[in-house]
């Protein structure tokens, strides 16, 4: 009988027992996993929601993390870009359930495990973070054209025989796709600290201190021809245009070719009398010549380095012997170079029958040069020899260069 009793209390005993159990077990799930509020050791951005229900722990996020302007700057200009223009916002809502729902998933054990897990590790939930990536383009396109300044040369024009100047511009250009990645960086770090915008500078080749060099007539030479031809006075007048307000930097090469371009007509140029294969005959661009001539002779007097020159078949009439520089479109060219360590410019004037040229430059280069001009015959041929010699401020001779030999054929009827 005893041990019917024992036995019956031993169940009765198991039955509490596993009984107190279930309430226990129901007692820590209503309590620590399946509560109305979030566990504990649960942070959002750093916000501690421990033990909040979601209301509080939206509330409590958003006192901390809402979407704020950016803030640009760039040489001390001051740029915004607020939530509103890119619709920028926060998904605290979502943070909010992930950090609920993370010990209520539906894996029981995976629930129990996460919780205890949390007694030594703290879980940091994110805020999603969302924007209209047209809007923010478009923002930051109008930060580029405040920012935008296109580069400009310097440059030199002489006015009724005054040399005057306009200065150069640095140029910069907004880093667009730099500005972009830090925008959506800061966006998703929630990081409103100011950020300086990265411009990219472009320096002018040609600097005001560069034009300003140019103070001062080197060399100039003027021509005079018929104004009966108005064909011919044109393609004068288009040539000395085109070849004219050209400034050649240290080192630079001039190409009246290159300048004048193909005489035909898409590029200005008409019929005219011009001299080929020794006969006077019409052909387009004729009065071309007169130009590089006139040019060649101011380039003379200013001491550039000639590097290309080559003379007419039949001696010109508007200049000396051994003073012409013929031009064609088969390749002859009439080329120089600068020299000195300044800048120098090229000006051309057409008018009442004449061409003036005229090379600018530093005071500081200005040459000392005589032309001169040695006369011969070869093989019954009127020549020539051109020399130029360089002097110093004391007239003293420091250099003869021999320029150019030149033979002319007689012109045929």
């Amino acid at each position: 009988m005893s041990k019917k009793i024992s036995k019956k209390n031993g169940i009765i005993c198991a039955v509490i027992i596993i009984f107190a159990l279930c309430l226990m077990v129901s007692h820590f799930n209503q309590t620590y996993i399946y509560s109305n509020n979030i566990a504990k050791n649960i942070f959002i951005e750093n916000v501690d929601v421990s033990q909040m229900n979601k209301k509080q722990a939206i509330e409590a996020v958003k006192n901390s993390y809402s979407p704020k302007s950016i803030h640009l700057s760039y040489e001390g200009k001051k740029h915004e870009i607020s939530p509103e223009d890119i619709d920028l916002k926060y998904d605290v809502e979502k943070a909010v359930e992930e950090a609920y729902n993370y010990t209520k998933t539906d894996k029981y054990f995976e629930n129990i495990k996460r919780y205890f897990s949390l007694k030594n590790n703290k879980k940091d939930m994110k805020i999603k973070t969302s924007y209209n990536e047209a809007k923010l383009s478009e923002s930051i396109q109008k930060i580029s054209k405040a920012v935008d300044v296109d580069m400009v040369n310097a440059k030199v024009y002489v006015s009724g025989g005054s040399i005057g100047h306009k200065p150069s511009v640095t140029g910069k250009q907004l880093d667009v796709g730099n500005t972009l990645e830090s925008v959506i960086k800061a966006v998703g770090d929630k990081d409103y600290s100011e950020i300086a915008l990265k411009v990219n500078v472009k320096e002018p080749e040609v600097k005001t201190k560069d034009a300003q060099s140019v103070d001062t007539l080197l060399g100039q030479f003027t021509t005079k021809f018929s104004t009966n031809s108005s064909a011919r006075t044109h393609n004068i007048r288009t040539a000395a245009n085109k070849s004219s307000n050209v400034l050649l930097m240290p080192g630079e090469e001039y190409s009246y070719n290159n300048l004048t371009g193909m005489r035909n007509r898409s590029n200005g140029y008409k019929d005219a009398p011009v001299i080929i294969r020794g006969k006077l005959e019409d052909g387009l661009g004729g009065g071309v010549c007169q130009v590089s001539t006139t040019l060649y002779n101011a380039v003379l007097s200013s001491g550039m380095d000639l590097v290309s020159i080559t003379n007419h078949s039949v001696a010109s009439s508007y200049v000396p012997l051994g003073r012409d520089a013929m031009v064609n479109d088969g390749g002859t060219d009439f080329k120089f170079k600068n020299p000195y360590p300044h800048p120098v410019y090229v000006k051309n004037w057409v008018g009442n029958g004449t061409v003036t040229c005229a090379i600018y430059g530093s005071s500081q280069d200005n040459p000392n040069v005589d032309i001169v001009v040695d006369t011969f015959k070869e093989g019954g041929l009127d020549a020539a020899n051109t020399y130029r010699i360089f002097k110093n401020s004391n007239g003293e001779v420091i250099k003869k260069e021999h320029v150019d030999k030149s033979v002319y054929r007689k012109l045929k009827r």
